[in-house]
């Protein structure tokens, strides 16, 4: 059985051993980017930005950023 959640994390630590914030990850669903993810070193958090939505949203926890990727695709 192949874990969804632990695939999003391999993604997340991806970027975080990256270190280039502008480096980015798009989380899709059928098709429809639904997020997109970077993270910057100097602030140590993820940077979430939805389509339809301006502003984005700052998370400093791994987790956190997980469960929200996870609830958004699935």
């Amino acid at each position: 059985m192949k874990s969804h959640l632990l695939a999003i994390m391999n993604r997340l630590n991806r970027l975080v051993e990256g270190g280039d914030p502008k480096e980015t990850y798009n989380f899709e669903r059928e098709g429809e980017v639904m997020l997109t993810v970077s993270y910057s070193p100097e602030d140590q958090a993820f940077s979430l930005r939805y389509p339809k939505q301006k502003d984005a949203s700052l998370f400093d926890d791994i987790d956190l950023v997980a469960i929200e990727i996870y609830d958004m695709i699935y």
